[in-house]
């Protein structure tokens, strides 16, 4: 017996503070850098240079909502892989595409290098492993070339996941859960080991794909799809139905005492903490999963939900990915645009920042909105 089609708003919610979160880390670092903030009052924003967690949750929302038809399906793609493939094509390619066009062809009048951050981004000339890099989504496996927006390297990573799908599916539908999540594990620790061992593979000068572990965040997801709407599991949820919120808390509450005990104040800190990402993205990865099978057992009207299904949330959410895409480029020309007056480059490190998100935060809502409706919507098909 396979359980009635439901939309969880809630996870529209999440991918929009995911989005948020990302956007508002970069936001960050271009009005500020790697500088904590010590005054009481502005400390919570120091969370906005813990970015990449807000990666870590878009790639365990990837596997709870790709597993999700499957799991309500008993486990199976009843539209078959070819249709999945090309559904997932059509939904992570032409946005892509169409940003590093757009990326392409601003860059033939102005630089970004020029505009930048940083020093790291295009020049007048682009080489050609730059080129076949951004062209062929590889940036997870050459990462030296991932310098024209800095986000592609995630949707690189989450596009080859996609190609493991059907084997992560086949190992839950034949052996279990158990089996799924012990094989995803080792295979984490055997690749990162591996990337430590070969930071460039021989003969190719390649990487192993970066991060290793994501495979990991990834399988949580689908791991929390099937805990939260599985019919195997469904006595196991009426059982932790009241335990699920307090482990939720305590997975929480074990996160920020990894983050309080390795704080990033300065680049330095910030290098650290990245050396860290295989051990603390699995705690933030398995915290998500958590929260994804809490939010699930809840009725929509319970404080919880509605809190992540307003409707501004929502709404973002619908066009989160292409808010991903987009924003970088977006936040660099409005900081460039913002240089141009001395005044703002006199003004305090906080009044910076609310001067480029003034700017720059309606500016990546607006743009990609619009963006989303073109590109987005219009091309977007999923399989019945």
């Amino acid at each position: 017996m396979s359980l009635a089609p439901q939309r969880l708003l809630f996870l529209d919610g999440l991918r929009a503070l995911a989005a948020l979160w990302v956007m508002g880390g970069h936001l960050y670092l271009f009005a500020i850098g790697w500088q904590a903030q010590t005054l009481w009052a502005a400390q919570p924003l120091n969370l906005l240079m813990y970015l990449h967690l807000g990666v870590v949750v878009f790639l365990v929302l990837s596997g709870y909502c790709l597993a999700l038809p499957v799991v309500r399906q008993d486990y199976r793609v009843r539209a078959g892989w070819p249709a999945f493939f090309t559904a997932r094509a059509l939904r992570i390619l032409p946005p892509y595409f169409a940003t590093l066009a757009l990326i392409l062809l601003v860059n033939c009048f102005v630089p970004l290098a020029y505009w930048g951050r940083h020093d790291l981004g295009l020049t007048a000339t682009i080489s050609a492993p730059v080129w076949w890099t951004n062209l062929l989504l590889l940036q997870d496996i050459y990462g030296q070339y991932n310098n024209i927006n800095g986000a592609f390297w995630s949707i690189a990573c989450e596009w080859h996941l996609y190609f493991t799908f059907p084997a992560l599916i086949w190992l839950l539908r034949r052996h279990g859960l158990g089996v799924l999540l012990t094989v995803a594990v080792l295979l984490a620790w055997g690749l990162t080991s591996l990337s430590g061992r070969y930071p460039r593979l021989p003969l190719v000068d390649a990487s192993v794909p970066q991060p290793p572990h994501f495979i990991l965040l990834f399988v949580l997801g689908i791991a929390a799809a099937a805990l939260a709407n599985g019919t195997a599991f469904a006595a196991w949820r009426e059982r932790a139905r009241r335990y699920l919120g307090w482990g939720v808390l305590l997975l929480l509450a074990l996160l920020a005492a990894v983050l309080c005990r390795h704080p990033i104040v300065d680049g330095a800190s910030a290098v650290r903490f990245a050396g860290r990402f295989a051990r603390v993205d699995p705690l933030a990865g398995l915290f998500t999963a958590a929260l994804l099978v809490w939010l699930t057992g809840l009725a929509p009207g319970q404080w919880l939900r509605w809190l992540f299904e307003r409707r501004a949330l929502v709404g973002i959410g619908g066009f989160s990915y292409s808010l991903y895409l987009v924003h970088i480029p977006l936040l660099a020309t409005a900081y460039k645009f913002l240089l141009h007056w001395p005044a703002y480059g006199a003004l305090a490190p906080l009044e910076k920042l609310l001067g480029l998100a003034l700017l720059g935060v309606p500016l990546c809502l607006i743009f990609a909105y619009g963006f989303a409706r073109v590109v987005e919507r219009r091309i977007r098909w999923r399989p019945s």
